[in-house]
């Protein structure tokens, strides 16, 4: 029974360890692709970076249809990502 308990949280834990990689890369990608959506004139400037606010706010329709399209390459990625949770 210890044993069964043990091998279904390790599953659970490396599943959440993925995820989050996967969240990382795309963060990194989104910080990269992104900038000009970040800069000081740009829509999402004054969005606090942290908890997908800053993505959230590029992938509005209003500064989306903005956005380079590796930029909406990357949004994309990450709605896909939401979806999945």
């Amino acid at each position: 029974m210890r044993m069964a308990v043990f091998l279904i949280s390790s599953l659970l834990l490396c599943t959440s360890a993925f995820a989050s990689d996967e969240d990382v890369a795309n963060r990194a990608k989104f910080d990269k692709e992104c900038t000009a959506m970040l800069a000081a004139d740009g829509p999402c400037a004054n969005v606090p970076m942290g908890g997908g606010g800053r993505r959230g706010c590029v992938s509005k329709p209003e500064n989306f249809d903005k956005a380079t399209p590796a930029c909406k390459a990357v949004i994309e990625e990450w709605r896909a990502m939401q979806q999945k949770k």
